[in-house]
């Protein structure tokens, strides 16, 4: 059995922790959601992104519109067939199978149009993570510089305790006396 209502509204960004329009909403209440996920196109430029998943959410408003019709023009057929007069009974079959055509139809387009919400969610999701790594790229390059930092200090700190504690390393007063040389011209 398929439930069109499976198939629901694509917010511009997945809000976790909320009840989907699907379950239990009144119309109201979902179209009160929608409002307040969508701001007016008529307000500024819309992405090419943006302008497809409101497409792609009107295609799916529409269609299952169409097939909770053909559901029940089929169910109407139905009643038909089994009536006795045997030339309305074959018209009915003829539309019984109309009808589950093209449920079967709207039914793999829903699957498609599913499919589209989802790599576009998946889309803006990449996006966004990216933008925030790239965000974040100072922000972890001033982290390491500090950390390298610190452990240089650290390290100069134990160099320098050492060298007051056991006195200069063998070989280092001669490095330090031709680096005052190159230091001092006079």
């Amino acid at each position: 059995m398929f439930d069109p209502g499976l198939f629901g509204l694509w917010p511009k960004e997945a809000v976790y922790g909320a009840a989907p329009a699907r379950e239990g909403w009144s119309e109201a209440q979902t179209q009160e959601a929608v409002d307040a996920f969508f701001l007016e196109t008529k307000s500024g430029e819309v992405a090419p992104q943006e302008e497809l998943r409101v497409l792609l959410n009107d295609m799916t408003r529409e269609m299952r519109g169409q097939f909770d019709y053909f559901r029940d023009l089929r169910a109407a057929a139905a009643s038909l067939v089994d009536d006795g007069d045997e030339a309305a009974g074959k018209l009915a079959r003829a539309d019984v199978k109309a009808a589950t055509d093209a449920m079967s139809l709207i039914v793999r387009t829903l699957e498609k149009v599913d499919g589209l919400q989802r790599q576009l969610a998946r889309d803006r999701e990449l996006e966004v993570e990216s933008r925030g790594v790239a965000a974040g790229y100072d922000e972890i390059k001033a982290h390491f510089l500090q950390l390298i930092e610190e452990r240089a200090d650290e390290r100069a700190r134990t160099l320098f305790e050492t060298w007051k504690r056991d006195g200069a390393p063998p070989g280092t007063a001669g490095r330090l006396e031709s680096a005052g040389e190159d230091a001092d011209p006079g």
